[in-house]
C-alpha cells in the first residue's frame, strides 16, 4: 500500500473510534435539579387571614370592617338616617364556589352569612348561603366587595378559596368507599 492510503485508513479509523467513544460516554452535564422553590400549602388560619385582609382592603361603598377573629369577618353597611346592617361571614362554613368556567365568582356555604340590622327586632338574624366576590353577579347575591377591576387578585382569591374549601370539606370516614 502506498503511504497516503495507509495514512487515510489510519485517520478514518481514528475518527470512527472517536465518534464511537463519544457516543458511549455519559453527558458531561447532569440535568439541573429543579431550583424553583415550592412553598408549602398555607395553613387554614393563614388562608382565612389573607382573605380577610383582601376583603378589608376592597370593601364597597358605605361599608366598614368592624372585626375579624377566628375566621369570622364582620362588616357594617351604613344607610341614610343612621340605619345600618352588620353582616358576619364565617369562613369556617364556606364549602364551595362557582365552577371554573363561570364568569361569575361566588362562594357558598350553609348559613355562611348572618345579617342583623339595627331597625329589626332584637335577636332577629337573616342567613344567606351565597356571596358574590366578583363578576356579573347573575343571581343578584350580596356583593360587598369591589374586586372586578383586579383580575390578578381575583385569580389569587380563587386559589385561596379553593384551599379553604379543601380544609372545610367533610373528611371521609375510614369505612367509606367514596
Amino acid at each position: 500500500m502506498t503511504k497516503k492510503l495507509k495514512l487515510a485508513i489510519v485517520l478514518l479509523i481514528t475518527v470512527a473510534s472517536m465518534n464511537m467513544n463519544a457516543q458511549k460516554k455519559a453527558p458531561a452535564k447532569a440535568a439541573k435539579p429543579n431550583t424553583e422553590s415550592k412553598t408549602a400549602k398555607p395553613s387554614k388560619q393563614e388562608t382565612m387571614d389573607w382573605i380577610a385582609e383582601k376583603w378589608k382592603e376592597n370593601l364597597g361603598q358605605n361599608r366598614v370592617a368592624i372585626s375579624y377573629k377566628s375566621g369570622i369577618f364582620v362588616l357594617r353597611r351604613n344607610y341614610a338616617g343612621g340605619g345600618y346592617c352588620d353582616s358576619s361571614y364565617d369562613f369556617n362554613k364556606i364549602t364551595g364556589m362557582n365552577n371554573e368556567y363561570s364568569d361569575d365568582f361566588y362562594i357558598f356555604g350553609k348559613q355562611m352569612t348572618s345579617i342583623h340590622c339595627n331597625n329589626e327586632a332584637p335577636g332577629y338574624v337573616e342567613y344567606k348561603e351565597y356571596l358574590s366576590i366578583s363578576g356579573p353577579n347573575y343571581n343578584d347575591y350580596g356583593a360587598p366587595f369591589i374586586f372586578t377591576t383586579q383580575q390578578a387578585l381575583v385569580e389569587r382569591l380563587k386559589k385561596a378559596f379553593t384551599t379553604l374549601i379543601e380544609y372545610n370539606s367533610a373528611k371521609k370516614d375510614s369505612g367509606e368507599a367514596f
